[in-house]
């Protein structure tokens, strides 16, 4: 099987913020319920494939939704795939889940803790041969809270100092969860690109999509894509953005349109730093 060609997303936690905290509330009870990044490695592809999104689980019953992101390697296998599974009671705690692949199923069995063990699946729409290898998960906590941010600018140098919140939205059980809030700069030695700014975007994984709009409502920019780690490291029409699995710290790359002849179009790094 192309297993590169799967790309797994599970279902996210909710956060919501309290004084610039980070306080997490989720509609299943279950440890598996939130962000996860899950990394697969096959017996004969040594190049792990990295899958992200959300999980629920109440009692131990497991579901969620699947992002199935591009991979160097053309398939059909792209788009979004459920998750189910079970928790099992024995020592050590047992993980049973399947990823319903456009009919065909890639089957992960493993520990709760440390979340990771074995995958394995049979030939089928994403596979020209059976599989196997191994899996394991990081927990990406939710992003919600206070931050302090800068844009740097490539060519120039020059650095546009930002500050904001983002709260991130509940677990619906999709492959995503939405992200809100607002930015705003707090520097003078760069263009105003920002100004005052609505954030508006989603996470799935360590992978964050925000879009900035400006007073008058227009988008400013999107910064970030979705889904894109098995693509040529965020490869594509948009910069990258990722959080670090603590939910601390947003790394990524920007593009400003011009705004004026003395402000033309830019581009750079950015970094947005959290306070619990």
């Amino acid at each position: 099987m192309k297993f590169w060609a799967v790309s797994l997303a599970l279902v996210p936690l909710i956060v919501n913020a309290a004084c610039g905290g980070r306080k997490q509330a989720t509609t299943g009870n279950g440890t598996l319920s939130g962000n996860w990044q899950i990394s697969l490695t096959g017996q004969t592809n040594p190049t792990p494939l990295i899958f992200t999104g959300f999980m629920l689980q109440s009692n131990n019953s497991v579901s969620g939704n699947l992002i199935l992101g591009p991979t160097p390697s053309s398939t059909p296998c792209t788009g979004v795939s459920p998750i189910t599974g079970t928790v099992v009671n024995s020592v050590p705690m047992n993980v049973s889940l399947t990823i319903n692949e456009f009919a065909q199923e890639i089957s992960l069995q493993g520990t709760l803790s440390p979340l990771a063990g074995q995958f394995s699946y049979q030939t089928g729409n994403c596979a020209p041969s059976t599989g196997t290898g191994t899996w394991s998960a990081v927990q990406v906590q939710p992003l919600t809270g206070n931050f302090n941010g800068t844009f740097t600018s490539t060519a120039t140098k020059a650095v546009l100092a930002v500050t904001g919140t983002l709260t991130q939205g509940p677990n619906t059980g999709g492959s995503t969860a939405s992200i809100s809030g607002t930015m705003q700069e707090t520097s003078a030695n760069f263009c105003p690109y920002i100004g005052q700014a609505t954030v508006s975007g989603m996470i799935s994984g360590t992978t964050v999509l925000l879009d900035l709009y400006g007073a008058n409502g227009e988008l400013i920019t999107q910064l970030g894509q979705l889904g894109q780690l098995n693509n040529g490291a965020c490869a594509g029409s948009a910069a990258c953005v990722l959080v670090t699995p603590d939910a601390n710290s947003v790394t990524g790359g920007y593009t400003f349109p011009s705004i004026s002849s003395a402000c033309p179009a830019d581009a750079g790094t950015l970094q947005f730093t959290f306070s619990n």
